[in-house]
């Protein structure tokens, strides 16, 4: 039964409607509709005031009754107010209106009682468990700051609560991947930058000793540590960090088992040797390592230069490369003037440069390869800020109007070589723009979704500007790591694409978040995995949590994926393909490994200082090669410099042979360690003879030392391409239209092992932004 009354100012009556939806009985409208006076009913509401009193003294005497309790055949004091006013003469339909009143009233009391005990339950459902976390957090984040606050009143020497903070933050992180981070004030602005790919500078990548450095000098201690704007690869990243990378190589390894040189001791002869470089590298002084083409490059700013005064600040030996950095970098629109010494030229230059917004650019070198009139594109692509995708259509767009010009309009581009080797990653977003160029449009490209990350899946909605009649190769190696793999399994799972290597990407399936805090400094978190369109996800490594007082320090624990477990998935096509250890190439080309000669030459600089001596004597000329008579002028350089003791030829042996030969001492076997000594004479021996073995490797990398002196980066890459194996199989890869096809079928799948051809040499270019954001992330 439903009611509505309304009253009407202007006929001062009160009309009543009843609806009563389940009597059949009701005319068509449901309704019986009656109208009274104003008069009447007020006369009857008096009727109730006067007969209230005799109601509560028939309540009084009731009280009297032996057990107590007032008993009514009602429920409420207003129902019996309503049957006293109710009498034989009232109208049914006036008897009607207030039993329903009443009937209304109790309805309205339980809707309040349910109310109030449902907000009170929700309440305590959303509120008892968060005031136990706020708990569970106040008791360790208290005792970390009465500890903080302890150590900073009491200890017995001073000591930087700041810097303690901080190791603090940084141990705990630790405990969870080597991927979460905490970002004190100059690593979050570097971060940014890294996300940005821009900050306010010159252009210019420099290197030398840090303040960590200068400390160590000072206590004669044996380590060196290098620092660039923009550190090497091999020395790690913040999209891939070294604890990264050298779980990857230990879990690589046949035995498993970690080698920490720290923890393996340095005997006198060792700390003599790194300390002796380690002064090298401060006397050599701060030293220009790239010249941005746009910036620095285009003011005369070459590889090699030694910064002597910034801004009227002198550069001298205690200046460490951080304050030279600062002194480089500021708003854009100011100058800055930068006087340098070049080998080869007489005094000191000095020039005036501009700050501008630095763009560091991801694409490196986009050019067409082999005859111009095969149409074959090649991009370097070295990471993915947050233009990469912008970069690579622009790259895209040049390489199809250069085939096209190359054949007169006949020919759009044939094939495109997309290298993706030794890029670390980047920006998840990036990675989908990318993607979106050359995948199809309604096409899945990379899910991804973690305990509090809600469930994303990124499609690609636009046309791809690369033709489906392109052949498209990707270019990877054990480098090619999280934004990167997003974008190579996408091509390979959708078959539109090619994958050549030598074996597997690295293997990072995992999302970092960047969540802002307060202070300048920020939080870099494991958030979610990411999955390519089969679905499978292919981080390489599973890491458990560690902390508290475990063995390896709290340290988080890494267990390799093993290939039984595995699992198995298919492409579009279905070709099979499996999730685990980083994306398997379907074409295989092997580059065999560095000599052991040629990775001492490069650690130690060799290379470097020859660039630099020959830089002094000679002019360098067009078509310029590394001849004989060069070659043996730098046998010649080394073997002065082995005399002086700046380098150890069998130094890449060095930590396998001194651990023997302090077990060997342990273990009282005099005669064995004599043995040790000639074998170790052997070993110097046969390096010697690799400076014929391996001759070719060895020019080209003198060719290139030399070269960088003089040329900008993208001519130094495409310089190396002619020697590049892999990107020649890649070429040859496209050439052949029936093998192309076969390796997208599943009957090519059993030939994707094979290689086009054995290799001679391994010449692989990466270059680029090093010091980047990790991994795919995303930005709050």
């Amino acid at each position: 039964m439903h009611w509505n009354s309304n009253i009407s100012p202007v006929k001062r009556s009160v009309v009543i409607s009843a609806r009563n939806d389940d009597d059949d009985s009701c005319d068509d409208e449901g309704k019986v509709e009656m109208k009274v006076s104003i008069e009447t009913i007020k006369a009857k509401l008096r009727m109730v005031s006067t007969n209230e009193n005799e109601e509560n003294n028939n309540i009084n005497e009731l009280k009297k009754d032996e057990r107590g309790k007032v008993k009514r055949n009602d429920s409420s004091t207003s129902i019996g107010k309503v049957k006293i006013f109710i009498n034989e003469s009232t109208p049914p339909e006036v008897v009607m209106f207030f039993k329903l009143l009443s009937n209304k009233l109790k309805n309205v009391k339980a809707i309040i009682l349910s109310f109030i005990a449902g907000s009170v339950l929700t309440g305590g459902i959303i509120f008892i468990p968060l005031y136990s976390q706020v708990t569970t957090l106040s008791e360790p984040v208290t005792l970390f700051e009465t500890i903080l606050s302890e150590i900073g009143r009491g200890y017995v020497d001073e000591v930087d609560t700041n810097r303690m903070f901080e190791t603090g933050m940084s141990a705990m992180l630790r405990s969870l991947d080597p991927y979460t981070e905490f970002e004190g004030k100059t690593e979050a602005a570097a971060l940014s930058e890294s996300i940005d790919g821009k900050y306010g500078g010159v252009g210019l990548v420099i290197s030398g000793a840090t303040p960590k450095d200068l400390e160590k000098i000072k206590k004669e201690e044996s380590r060196i540590l290098s620092s660039t704007i923009l550190p090497s690869n091999n020395s790690g990243s913040k999209l891939l960090p070294n604890d990264a990378i050298k779980d990857q190589d230990r879990l690589n390894t046949l035995d498993g088992t970690d080698e920490d040189e720290d923890d393996q001791g340095a005997s006198f002869r060792e700390r003599i040797a790194e300390r002796k470089l380690l002064e090298k590298v401060r006397n050599q002084g701060i030293r220009v390592v790239s010249a941005f083409e746009g910036y620095a490059y285009d003011y005369g700013m070459r590889v090699g230069d030694k910064l002597v005064v910034i801004n009227n600040k002198p550069v001298t030996l205690e200046t460490s490369v951080e304050d030279v950095r600062n002194n480089l970098r500021g708003e854009p629109g100011t100058s800055v003037d930068i006087s340098f010494e070049r080998e080869g030229v007489e005094g000191v230059q000095t020039i005036t440069m501009p700050r501008r917004t630095v763009k560091i650019r991801d694409v490196k070198l986009a050019k067409l390869i082999g005859s111009k009139a095969e149409g074959i594109g090649y991009i370097q692509l070295t990471g993915f800020a947050q233009d990469a995708g912008r970069e690579m259509r622009s790259a895209i767009i040049y390489l199809q109007r250069q085939a096209l010009e190359a054949s007169n309009g006949e020919r759009p581009l044939q094939g495109l070589v997309l290298d993706l080797r030794g890029n670390p990653g980047g920006l998840l977003t990036s990675a989908v723009d990318v993607a979106s160029l050359v995948v199809p449009k309604d096409s899945d490209i990379v899910s991804a979704k973690g305990r509090d990350f809600p469930a994303v899946r990124y499609v690609s909605r636009v046309d791809p500007i690369v033709d489906p009649s392109t052949k498209l190769v990707i270019l990877v190696n054990g480098g090619t790591a999280s934004a990167a793999e997003i974008v190579t399994g996408a091509v390979q799972d959708l078959d539109v694409g090619i994958v050549v290597g030598a074996d597997r990407t690295f293997g990072k399936g995992l999302v970092q978040n960047v969540e802002e805090l307060p202070f300048q400094t920020a939080l870099k978190y494991t958030v979610a995995k990411y999955y390519t369109p089969s679905g499978r996800c292919i981080q390489g490594i599973n890491y458990k949590e560690g902390g508290g007082s475990t063995e390896n320090g709290g340290r988080y624990t890494a267990e390799k994926i093993a290939a039984k477990d595995r699992s198995i998935f298919f492409t579009k096509g279905g070709r099979l393909v499996k999730d685990g250890g980083g994306i398997e190439a379907d074409y295989k080309v092997a580059t065999p490994k560095v000599s052991a000669l040629e990775i001492t030459l490069l650690r130690s600089g060799m290379i470097s200082d020859f660039a630099t001596t020959w830089s002094k004597n000679h002019v360098l000329t067009n078509n310029f090669e590394v001849d004989d008579k060069t070659y043996k002028e730098f046998q010649n350089f080394v073997q002065q410099k082995q005399k002086e003791g700046d380098i150890e030829l069998e130094a890449f042996y060095s930590v396998p042979l001194n651990d023997l030969r302090r077990a060997l001492k342990s273990s009282g076997y005099k005669g064995s360690s004599r043995e040790l000594e000639n074998l170790q004479a052997g070993i110097v021996k046969e390096i010697q003879r690799d400076f014929e073995k391996y001759q070719a490797d060895i020019k080209e990398d003198i060719g290139q030392g030399i070269l960088a002196r003089y040329l900008p980066e993208s001519m130094l890459i495409e310089r190396s391409l002619r020697n590049d194996d892999q990107v020649l199989a890649a070429v040859k890869l496209v050439k052949d239209d029936q093998q192309f096809k076969t390796l997208l079928t599943k009957e090519g799948i059993s030939k994707e092992t094979s290689s086009l051809y054995s290799p001679t040499k391994n010449i692989s270019y990466n270059s680029g932004k090093k010091e980047l954001f990790p991994f795919s992330v995303t930005k709050r």
